[in-house]
């Protein structure tokens, strides 16, 4: 009987202790999953030098901005570098900085429009500690044919108002080149020119339906007419 009652005691206990275990880990990855959670939070956005979208026509321009998110320190200064991966669809024509940078140097332009070197300094420290979405330069794209290109960016250096180097993300923009639609505009012209007379009088060898409609409904007047003669007679 002493074998038995002890055999059922250990048989109830021995599972019990990994229950336990099993809970006390599952509350422990709980509560570091927690703390990652608001650590992320209350993390900034990291900074990144990005590139506006722009949509053109062919043998037309149009302008993009180059926009550092932010800076969690300000910014003193910068040199950058911008890149047509296909300068057969676009090329940049143009570069120009905002007034609030006081000392910068003229763009740098390739021969083929592939490439722009920009590089200016914010003398006056106007932009401050947290600043967000400062516009550093404006680059100006020339559509060449149809297609589409990616303009990418390499923030070579970067630095705040600390003096310390920020090491910001890069975004490229997207330059769609469309065509000029002149073409389909002209056929949908002459494809609706026809005016109601020739509508009526049709196109071909035989009669329009508006004909055959006229002369039916001149039939019918024609024979309403005998109809209503030859009631007076009788």
């Amino acid at each position: 009987m002493t074998k038995r009652t002890q055999t059922r005691s250990d048989a109830f206990e021995t599972p019990a202790r990994p229950t336990v275990a099993a809970l006390a880990v599952a509350l422990a990855a709980l509560a570091l999953l927690g703390a990652g959670a608001s650590l992320a939070a209350a993390q900034p956005d990291d900074p990144a030098v990005s590139v506006t979208d722009a949509e053109l026509s062919q043998s037309d321009t149009a302008t993009v901005d180059v926009v550092l998110t932010s800076a969690p320190d300000g910014l003193a200064g910068y040199n950058l570098e911008l890149t047509v991966d296909d300068p057969d669809v676009a090329r940049i024509e143009s570069a120009s900085y905002p007034d609030r940078f006081d000392l910068t140097t003229d763009p740098e332009i390739g021969e083929s429009g592939e490439t722009v070197v920009l590089e200016a300094a914010d003398m006056g420290s106007t932009v401050d500690a947290g600043a967000t979405d400062v516009t550093l330069a404006t680059v100006e794209i020339a559509g060449d044919a149809p297609g589409e290109a990616e303009l990418t960016v390499d923030p070579q250096q970067v630095d705040d108002n600390e003096g310390d180097r920020l090491r910001p993300a890069s975004r490229a923009g997207t330059l769609t080149v469309t065509g000029s639609g002149a073409a389909s505009g002209t056929e949908s012209a002459e494809s609706s020119s026809a005016g109601p007379v020739e509508e009526l009088a049709g196109s071909g060898d035989g009669p329009s339906l508006g004909v055959v409609v006229l002369l039916g409904a001149l039939a019918a007047v024609g024979a309403l007419s005998a109809v209503a003669v030859a009631r007076r007679r009788s």
